[in-house]
């Protein structure tokens, strides 16, 4: 029995000699014809008139698509995600559209009428006009920079043209299915025939997809990565105190540190920096011990782990007040402004730890590996915790743990249930926590009856807190130790989206007010296209202003003090948050 794939190898060469050139192009000029009415295509191309009869049916299906395709997301586009949003969700409708037409005669009798097209461009005039309306208002209530209504109307153009390369890259692929649909019919019957080259085409495409595109760049990305873990980003240099990793003194070689290494080992303030911010007495501040392990090719995780533990004898860790353990993401990153403030608070008397666990940034770095955060927090977290142990009871540090993003994730699932977290800690900051985080998901199931996914309430919040701003902390209750806070910002697609979202409403749509105050109030779902909106969300999620999206910010100076229990004048807030913008390493 010859297989799909042999058969598709066999029937490819004989589709490329076979396949209808002319008419395709044909197609294309007509199409193009359509889609700008305003070009005079040559009078051949007018007489042989190659359009299928249904496309008008398919191109009112892709504008009432762009109704939608306009419509507000979690965040505010720039024109390219404008442009990438509004040619797939056209191409949908057009396909959509198309196929009602076809199995739906009745509907054959509305779509050529002028009226019909005069009424839709009324609608699409209008869902233009409000689009560029609510993008602004979206940029306004995020504080983002003003792109102009320019930018949209650049990427509807840009949106329109890609909507028409999808419908010719549609009909080559037609063009191929029938061409081996014919060499097919010699072995299988008609009727079986479509359904075979359909498979063959597809097997084709995906295999394609998957050894020439998915993994050269997956291959070109880790060399990309590896190159970038060498890189020093403009301001790090080697430290010089014994307090740190990577200096003189330590344990572990400023080289094998990797490129985000150099940058927390680097960064942070020094005694000096905390005595000029917080106004304290030198002898009640310490210098910050920071103690970070990079990947290096014949290290293991078990390796990195004995190498902390030998860095916080070295440093004298287990004499601080403070330990706080930094599951980073997957290049080593962890983020400034938790890692600064905690040292800040507590007026260096702290320890910061963390370790690499890969050189592929948090997305690859999961889909090759989505238990490498986990075990890396689980390995230094029980190691952590032996050491801990063996000290007596009275003079133990404080053990905090804290993570964003995949480091949020691999704490979240350490122990296969949030909660546990605060039996071995005595407090925990998970910030924009991925949606697939089944652990983070469970806990938000058993919030209180009335609390919304956004903001759930769990056991009245006595210990455990969810937060899109420090405001959120607040509640009537009074709130024991130990605590945990996990952030998520209503605008942060990384906690929200997930593959469902393209076929089932989500529970996070359904909440009061006071949960979206950074998203556009009127959100409403749609099958598919809220789906794929938020999943393009995605790609800018970072490049919002702090305090939105995946950006999280300024809001950890409260956050750290209220698992710490302390009081922040705002003149301390601001000095703290002034100090960390104009130290930051950009990187």
């Amino acid at each position: 029995m010859v297989s799909l794939p042999r058969l598709a190898s066999r029937a490819l060469p004989r589709l490329i000699t076979k396949a209808k050139i002319k008419p395709a192009l044909r197609f294309s000029a007509q199409l193009l014809s359509e889609l700008t009415p305003g070009l005079r295509m040559s009078p051949r191309y007018r007489r042989n008139r190659i359009l299928p009869e249904n496309m008008g049916a398919g191109f009112i299906g892709a504008e009432i698509a762009s109704w939608w395709a306009l419509s507000p997301s979690l965040l505010p586009r720039p024109w390219w995600v404008t442009a990438a949003n509004l040619a797939v969700l056209q191409a949908v409708g057009h396909a959509m559209a198309t196929g009602i037409h076809s199995v739906l005669p009745s509907t054959k009798l509305t779509f050529s009428k002028n009226a019909t097209h005069i009424a839709v461009g009324a609608v699409t005039t209008t869902a233009t006009i409000v689009g560029v309306v609510r993008h602004r208002a979206q940029i306004r209530l995020i504080g983002a920079k003003n792109s102009g209504p320019q930018d949209t109307i650049a990427g509807m153009g840009v949106g329109i043209l890609g909507y028409g390369a999808l419908l010719i890259a549609g009909e080559f692929t037609q063009h191929s299915i029938n061409n081996v649909k014919r060499i097919i019919e010699r072995i299988f019957p008609a009727w079986l025939s479509f359904i075979v080259a359909v498979t063959v085409i597809t097997l084709s495409t995906l295999t394609l997809a998957d050894r020439v595109v998915l993994r050269r760049m997956l291959h070109n990305a880790a060399i990309q990565a590896e190159h970038l873990n060498r890189v020093v980003f403009p301001g790090t240099e080697q430290p010089w105190e014994p307090e740190r990793s990577g200096s003189p003194w330590s344990y572990e070689h400023w080289d094998a540190v990797g490129s985000q290494g150099r940058a927390v080992l680097s960064g942070g303030p020094r005694k000096d920096d905390i005595i000029a911010v917080t106004k304290s007495s030198p002898l009640d501040t310490h210098e910050p011990i920071r103690i970070f392990v990079g990947m290096v090719p014949g290290r293991s995780l078990t390796n990195q782990v004995d190498l902390i533990i030998r860095e916080m004898h070295r440093t004298g860790a287990l004499r601080r007040d403070y330990i706080v353990l930094n599951n980073s993401t997957g290049t080593g990153w962890i983020t400034d402004w938790s890692a600064h403030t905690f040292e800040f608070l507590n007026r260096g008397n702290c320890v910061t730890i963390s370790m690499q666990y890969s050189f592929l940034p948090s997305a690859l770095s999961w889909y090759k590996d989505n238990d490498g955060p986990i075990n890396a927090a689980r390995m230094l977290l029980d190691a952590v915790l032996q050491e801990l142990a063996k000290l007596p009871a009275g003079s133990r540090p404080k053990l905090f743990l804290a993570g964003e993003s995949l480091g949020a994730y691999g704490l979240a699932e350490v122990w296969g249930d949030v909660e546990k977290l605060l039996g071995t800690a005595d407090g925990v900051l998970l910030s924009g926590t991925p949606r697939f985080s089944e652990s983070m998901n469970a806990l938000r199931a058993r919030r209180d009856a009335g609390s919304s996914e956004r903001l759930p309430v769990l056991a009245g919040g006595r210990h455990i807190r969810f937060a899109g701003a420090p405001e959120h902390l607040d509640m009537a209750t009074t709130w024991e130790f130990p605590r945990m806070i996990i952030a998520q910002h209503a605008s942060d697609p990384i906690v929200w989206w997930d593959a469902q979202l393209f076929l089932k409403r989500p529970g996070w749509l359904k909440y009061p007010d006071r949960d979206h105050q950074d998203v556009f109030p009127r959100l409403r779902w749609v099958p598919f296209v809220t789906g794929w909106q938020v999943a393009l969300d995605l790609l800018t999620s970072t490049a919002a202003p702090g305090g939105h999206g995946h950006n999280y910010h300024e809001e950890f100076i409260d956050y750290w003090a209220a698992l710490l229990d302390l009081e922040v004048t705002p003149e301390l807030r601001h000095s703290i948050a002034y100090w960390i913008r104009s130290n930051h390493i950009k990187r």
